[in-house]
């Protein structure tokens, strides 16, 4: 017999996009980027963060992953 009970709480029990978003939002600020549009925040959601950065902004790899440590830096504030 099991004793566990598992929840996905992403995107199925609870909605995370304005946290997403706002993590996101915040890693543009905090690099003194230009904050892109919601309908291109939105197209972040579900693909690797280094792919979204790279396509949807042209950032360098280098760039993306600062941009991805700020992001988990508000993701731990929020």
């Amino acid at each position: 017999m099991y004793h566990y009970i598992f929840f996905d709480l992403d995107g199925t029990l609870t909605d995370s996009k304005e946290g997403i978003l706002n993590s996101l939002r915040y890693a543009f600020d905090k690099l003194g980027e230009p904050v892109p549009p919601e309908s291109t925040l939105i197209k972040f959601i579900g693909p690797p963060l280094q792919d979204s950065f790279a396509e949807f902004c042209g950032f360098s790899a280098e760039r993306a992953a600062e941009a991805i440590a700020a992001r988990s830096s508000a993701s731990r504030r929020l």
